[in-house]
């Protein structure tokens, strides 16, 4: 297995990940659970999640939002394989029907960020990314609410996904003005049939040293069965 730099960060992560976006949905907990043992055994360390991600993504359903947290936090408690992973998991999205359980108001960071933390069954979360924009909510303060964080052990990095260049650079110098590492990587869905954040968006990140972890690299599997040219004029790669 490869690993690289998150961003600037001197934190390696393996360069393929595994996002546990259908752990409790698509996904039962025995599946998930082999899942997660094939890919620590085969040196994947990155693992990433969204206090959101296992069910319905609506607070309105009973059940099925944290299920992904939930499954990852039972299979490191039995497995005890906590220190051999980043574990990455994100806040933004409605968590429950009250006005102030979503987007990133320092109130809702913070008891978002708690939640995850009891579903996850561990004491630190490794990178906390803001799952979207929340335009509503000044960077200033964002970045208090993620100190905070930081300062208490609670997160260690942070991160953003769906983010725009202008987003980013917005941020990155709002962090620095307040002498803070700010971001260190930016999730987006990049694949080679969505190349759109090749415009600003990975400029951006250059600029900056933010780390770039693409989503949806192979469309949910649609690319992996193209054949590449090489293939189709009866050679491989």
């Amino acid at each position: 297995m490869e690993y690289a730099h998150l961003g600037r960060s001197g934190l390696l992560v393996s360069r393929i990940g595994l996002g546990t976006m259908n752990f409790g949905d698509a996904t039962d907990k025995p599946a998930s659970f082999e899942i997660m043992d094939t890919a620590i055994d085969n040196d994947i360390n990155f693992f990433d999640s969204a206090d959101v991600y296992g069910g319905p993504q609506s607070p309105d359903m009973e059940k099925g939002y944290g299920a992904s947290e939930e499954i990852i936090g039972e299979w490191l408690a039995k497995s005890g394989r906590r220190d051999e992973i980043v574990l990455a998991t994100k806040v933004y999205q409605p968590m429950g029907l009250g006005p102030n359980d979503r987007r990133l108001s320092a109130y809702h960071i913070k008891r978002a960020c708690e939640a995850s933390l009891r579903r996850l069954q561990t004491d630190h979360i490794d990178l906390y990314q803001m799952h979207h924009v929340d335009r509503a909510t000044p960077f200033e303060e964002i970045w208090q609410a993620m100190e905070q964080l930081v300062q208490e052990g609670k997160i260690t990095y942070v991160g953003s996904s769906n983010y725009a260049g202008w987003d980013i650079a917005t941020a990155q110098l709002t962090a620095e003005s307040r002498h803070f590492l700010g971001l260190v990587s930016e999730q987006s869905q990049y694949n080679l049939t969505n190349r759109a954040i090749e415009r600003e968006l990975i400029p951006a990140l250059q600029h900056f040293g933010i780390g770039l972890i693409p989503w949806s690299p192979l469309v949910m599997g649609v690319l992996a069965d193209c054949p590449s040219t090489s293939d189709r004029h009866g050679t491989r790669n």
